[in-house]
Order: structure tokens, then sequence, then C-alpha cells
């Protein structure tokens, strides 16, 4: 039997709109299964903006707690920058958001059980972080990944589309596809630039997103550099879907039209303006620096 003296304070840092509102119904089962191991200094709070989870999360990091980050990969990052303000605090995520990529590359359960679970008793993983800066100087963080082009634009039709759910995963691409044209983009790896032509190009630290694809195959949290994913804009456009199919297993890699790069600092800008995304939501436009920060942030795995 776990000695009441070890079990953990913990915080939960609630998007209430998170994959529609699952975090009203997820949480409330995790705390359930807590409460049945014994754990019983449990606060939760719901989260009125970006700012306001970050805020929160520094606070709970603060006093020596848990904190949890219950709702989906942007919410995960908003958390994190909060814990990430105090030396070895920890993170635990309950995944309430449409997509969960992040907790897909972790391993991480989606069972209200198995996640009380971990929180009690996982053992601690460190993962890279990322550093964007945007062209007027300003900064955020990135957790999963960084990318601008046709995702990056569909993303924007995706969370206009929340209505649909899962869905909008797969209807906003080929929406997106019909008026794409490719973008000529200056990208600079570690010092060494070149110009492109790329139908989209993602820094990756996870390399998995759009609920369930393992976008970018080479990428790992845990590696210590960025994975530069390209796809060749010369490309034809209906030969994308193939590539979306292949995605799903990470099988597409090898593709002649695909490009994977190393390196620990990525700037790029593009020909047009185009949104660049990071882990899910709008980050903004015009040249932006990527830099990893290698294992900084410790996340509780099963």
């Amino acid at each position: 039997m776990t000695n009441s003296a070890d079990l953990p304070s913990i915080v939960a840092v609630v998007n209430p709109i998170s994959g529609g509102g699952a975090s009203h119904q997820q949480w409330p089962a995790v705390a359930a299964e807590l409460e049945r191991l014994g754990v019983h200094d449990i606060s939760v709070i719901e989260s009125q903006s970006s700012e306001h989870a970050t805020q929160v999360a520094a606070e709970s990091a603060a006093r020596g707690a848990i904190t949890v980050a219950v709702g989906g990969d942007g919410h995960v990052r908003d958390v994190a920058k909060g814990v990430l303000t105090v030396d070895g605090a920890r993170l635990g995520i309950a995944a309430a958001g449409r997509g969960n990529d992040l907790v897909r590359h972790l391993g991480l359960p989606s069972d209200p059980a198995l996640i009380a679970q971990t929180l009690v008793s996982g053992r601690e993983r460190r993962i890279d972080i990322l550093d964007v800066t945007r062209a007027d100087g300003s900064k955020a963080l990135a957790v999963g990944n960084v990318y601008v082009g046709l995702d990056s634009v569909a993303t924007e039709l995706i969370n206009d589309l929340r209505w649909m759910g899962p869905l909008a995963y797969r209807v906003a691409p080929v929406l997106t596809a019909i008026k794409w044209k490719p973008m000529r983009m200056t990208l600079t790896v570690d010092g060494l630039e070149r110009e492109l032509s790329a139908h989209f190009v993602v820094i990756a630290n996870s390399g998995d997103y759009g609920h369930g694809l393992r976008m970018v195959p080479t990428a790992s949290v845990d590696s210590g550099h960025l994975d530069v994913f390209i796809v060749d804009g010369k490309t034809y456009k209906l030969r994308l879907a193939k590539l979306m199919a292949q995605a799903k297993h990470g099988a597409h890699g090898s593709r002649p039209d695909v490009e994977i790069l190393t390196g620990k600092r990525v700037e790029f800008s593009t020909d047009r303006k185009l949104p660049v995304h990071s882990d899910g939501d709008y980050f903004g436009d015009g040249k932006v620096t990527v830099e990893v920060r290698e294992l900084v942030l410790p996340i509780l795995v099963p």
C-alpha cells in the first residue's frame, strides 16, 4: 500500500473547451480514480485563456504540486510554459483534446484509471521543447511542431470546422488543396541558407499531428535536435492525398518528393503571407526562428 505521505498534491488545469467539452468528462473520471488511490489533495482550475493557463500552472509548480494539463496539444503547451518556470517541476497530461497527438507520441494513456495511476506512480521522462521567435522579436513556446504551408492553411479551416469533430481533419486538407499553390521559401538550418518551393514545411519536435498522422517519422521529443520535413512544391497536388494516407503509419519518409533535414536552429520566411501554426494554434506570419531547448520538460509517463 502506498504511504499517504508519498502521495502527490495535484493541480488540474482544465481547458473547458478542449475536445468540444471532453475535459469536463475526462477530469472527473480521473479525479475519482485518484481518490480511490488515496490522493485527496486535488485542486481544479478552469483556464480562462492561454495566458491564464500558464499563470496558474506556474503557481502550481511553485508550490510543488504535480500540474496536470487537461485538454489538447495547445493547452499542454500553455501549461508546460508555466511548469517550466520552476526547475524540476513535473507535468502530467490527461488527454481531452481533438488530436491528442503529443499524448500518442509519448505513449500516454487515455483511460482515466491509467491516467491516475501514471500521475501517482509514473516515471519522469524529460523532453525537448521549442523556442519560437517572430519577426518582431516576440517569443513563444512549442512542445510538438511548428509548420507552415498547405497544412497550416488547412489547420485554420479545421479550427473553423470544430463542429465536425475528427472528420474536420480529413475534410479541411482536401478543401484547402483545391485552391492551394506551392510557396516559395527561404530556409536556413544551422546557418546554411537555401531557396526552395514547397507545399508545406514542418519543424518537428514530436512529428505527430493532424489527429494521428506520423507526419515526421524520424522525429522524437528527446532527440536534442529539430527535424525539418519538406514536401517538394513540384509534386502534383493529387499525389499529396497518398502522402497523407502513408503518413498514418509514417511510411512516406522515403518518397522522392520528401526531404528531412536536422539541426538545432531553423529560420524561415515565405514569399506571401501564410499562417504559421504551433501545436495546432495560429502563431503568426512572416519570418520565424525555431530553436531546440534540450530535455528541459519533465513529463510523467507510465
